[in-house]
């Protein structure tokens, strides 16, 4: 199938993301240069839809306007959340989607504490928050206001858990074949069965639904391709602390590793993102509020240790 151009931040990074571990360089993809647009008058329509709304790549990619392609399955959406406010707050679903869950390149936010996302949004605008990918969101969170920020972050937090299921881990030693695309998304290759080898530091996540993806569907979920034992590995990291390697996750995210308080559920959250957030609260490109609790969680993990934790946390229910 042929790839369609999705705008995206991804889209928009340099090729190296800046303060990632050169080991980790695969959990920040950079869409390719030169990747072909889609003819401007085609539409396009995401399966299932009851919306009957046919629309182009250019309306699907719109900052200020992305599709709610099942308008019938969440809460009513704040404007900020579905149109944002030009020219610098973009719509929240454009990235996050209407359900929250995101695709790589952004968080997964559903059902997020709602102060846990504000503050998220004020260390970006702080300067807590500057890895490659933080650009967009900074400019965001210096000129969303604070009640539109709580808006969003009150919208967010009533998700349901049962929308909150996104991703599907699978363990091997393989992958099937699959490759960076537009939005800096990975897509399986078509018309092969050809693999690629997961080692120890890698992992695959890749859409499982190529086209739906690249419509901005919340119903086109992703898979991660984690390296064989992994999950078990990262359940004795999270459960024991390793043998004093790191801190065991559930003094702050609580026993289900689905929050505690004003902490962050790590269950059920995408492999890419929470890897990203460690790799950068080691190297320093996340910081501010209580990331400094983090730091002795994250000082003695290597990059294997680290793909073994988010391999669990990524393979538990929400």
């Amino acid at each position: 199938m042929r790839k369609f151009l999705l705008a995206s931040v991804a889209a928009l990074l340099p090729a190296m993301a800046l303060g990632a571990d050169a080991g980790l360089q695969w959990a920040y993809p950079v869409a390719p240069q030169g990747l072909p647009r889609p003819d401007p008058a085609r539409t396009f329509q995401a399966k299932g839809t009851k919306t009957g709304m046919m629309l182009t790549m250019a309306q699907i990619n719109n900052n200020f306007g992305p599709p709610d392609w099942f308008p019938d399955e969440h809460p009513a959406m704040p404007s900020i959340v579905k149109n944002g406010r030009a020219p610098h707050v973009r719509a929240c679903m454009l990235c996050h989607l209407p359900h929250g869950n995101g695709h790589p390149e952004s968080a997964s936010v559903s059902g997020l504490p709602a102060n846990y996302i504000i503050e998220q949004m004020h260390d970006f605008r702080d300067g807590g928050r500057t890895n490659s990918r933080a650009p967009v969101m900074i400019e965001m969170a210096k000129d969303i206001s604070e009640a539109e920020l709580k808006d969003a972050a009150n919208y967010f937090a009533s998700i349901p858990r049962a929308e909150q299921k996104w991703i599907r881990v699978v363990e091997g030693r393989t992958a099937p074949k699959n490759h960076v695309g537009n939005g800096g998304m990975r897509f399986l290759d078509e018309g092969t069965t050809e693999t690629v080898p997961v080692a120890p530091n890698m992992i695959y996540e890749v859409a499982a639904d190529a086209e739906g993806a690249e419509l901005r569907d919340q119903h086109a979920s992703f898979i991660d391709f984690v390296p064989e034992g992994s999950v078990q590995k990262g359940e004795a990291l999270a459960t024991t602390g390793g043998n004093g390697k790191t801190i065991q996750c559930a003094v702050c995210h609580g026993a289900d590793f689905r929050g505690l308080g004003g902490v962050p559920r790590l269950a059920g959250r995408g492999a890419y993102y929470l890897i990203r957030q460690l790799n950068d609260i080691k190297n320093g490109t996340r910081k501010g509020g209580d990331v400094a609790l983090m730091k002795a969680v994250v000082q003695n993990l290597n990059d294997e240790d680290m793909v073994d934790l988010v391999a669990y946390m990524a393979s538990r229910d929400p």
